[in-house]
């Protein structure tokens, strides 16, 4: 089975996963917040829906991990974004360009 979903131009614009009830679905990786495994693996969203897989913890994490690759995405700061739509720096981190080594100063 696929573990991606494209458009007609082969941007990867899904992650295919398997229900327990062995139905296929395609979910945004973009939007998956927290990978439960309880025991079953459950994905939850940002928008609060939450999906019962059948493939384990680890293929989810590669599958997204695979994902990010495919699109040439960077980690992102979660706490960096969250601080700067309050419009207040976070102590401690330094906010030049974040490629650049900090240095002690």
């Amino acid at each position: 089975m696929a573990q991606f979903l494209m458009d007609s131009r082969r941007r990867t614009i899904v992650i295919i996963l398997t229900r327990l009830n062995g139905a296929t679905i395609g979910i945004n990786p973009d939007l998956v917040t927290v990978i439960d495994v309880t025991p079953d693996t459950t994905i939850s969203l940002l928008n609060g829906d939450r999906i019962i897989a059948r493939e384990s913890l680890d293929e989810v994490i590669d599958r997204l991990v695979a994902y990010r690759q495919r699109i040439g995405a960077q980690p992102v700061n979660h706490v960096e974004n969250l601080a700067a739509a309050r419009g207040k720096p976070v102590v401690g981190i330094d906010h030049r360009d974040p490629r650049t080594p900090r240095r002690e100063e």
